[in-house]
């Protein structure tokens, strides 16, 4: 039981996609939800509770987990290495899957589709979990510069996406995020 969930959104926070690292060997992202998307998986949340409670013994003495969104509708996602959640597939607007070295790039600010299902579980606790299957980069932007997406192929995620204009691996026009020019806190602008 999973409902679907595809919707534009841009990523923030500290990100990994390409291999896993760091003290949880794990690769991570960070994205918000829209409003209209947050309201939806909401009320979705409640019929996968509902339904989840007829799975477990005594509904009344098992612990409800918050939602994976916070209020913002902010959404951390790990995946690969260590953690049991295979990596969504990452593909450009062609539908083209991206390699690594590009992943490796991908930076806070980067505009992107997503297709995520929102799944119950049981045990420990009761609650719902937000299972990332597909980033389709809309907009890459980079800072100095695929993968098992469960029952989801690398065409399934190319077709629910569609194609669309913006950034493509073969032929990438990436924009300097950084500002053209920086200013000291006194007002002057600062020589490099």
């Amino acid at each position: 039981m999973a409902n679907r969930y595809v919707f534009d959104s841009e990523l923030t926070g500290f990100i990994n996609i390409d291999k896993p690292s760091g003290k949880y060997n794990n690769m991570t992202l960070s994205f918000i939800m829209p409003p209209d998307v947050v309201s939806k998986a909401e009320s979705d949340r409640e019929e996968l509770l509902t339904w989840a409670k007829t799975k477990v013994d005594n509904p009344k003495r098992v612990a409800v987990n918050p939602p994976k969104w916070d209020d913002e509708g902010l959404v951390k996602y790990s995946f690969g290495g260590d953690t049991p959640r295979p990596a969504p597939v990452f593909v450009d607007t062609n539908g083209d899957p991206l390699p690594e070295e590009v992943r490796r790039s991908v930076a806070r600010g980067t505009k992107v589709r997503v297709i995520a299902d929102q799944t119950p579980y049981t045990k420990p606790a009761m609650g719902t979990t937000i299972k990332v299957k597909g980033i389709q980069v809309v907009e890459l932007v980079t800072m100095n510069g695929a993968s098992d997406s469960g029952d989801l192929s690398v065409q399934d995620i190319a077709d629910l996406f569609g194609k669309t204009s913006g950034f493509t691996a073969d032929s990438p026009n990436v924009r300097d995020a950084r500002p053209t020019e920086a200013s000291s806190e006194y007002g002057g602008s600062l020589d490099f």
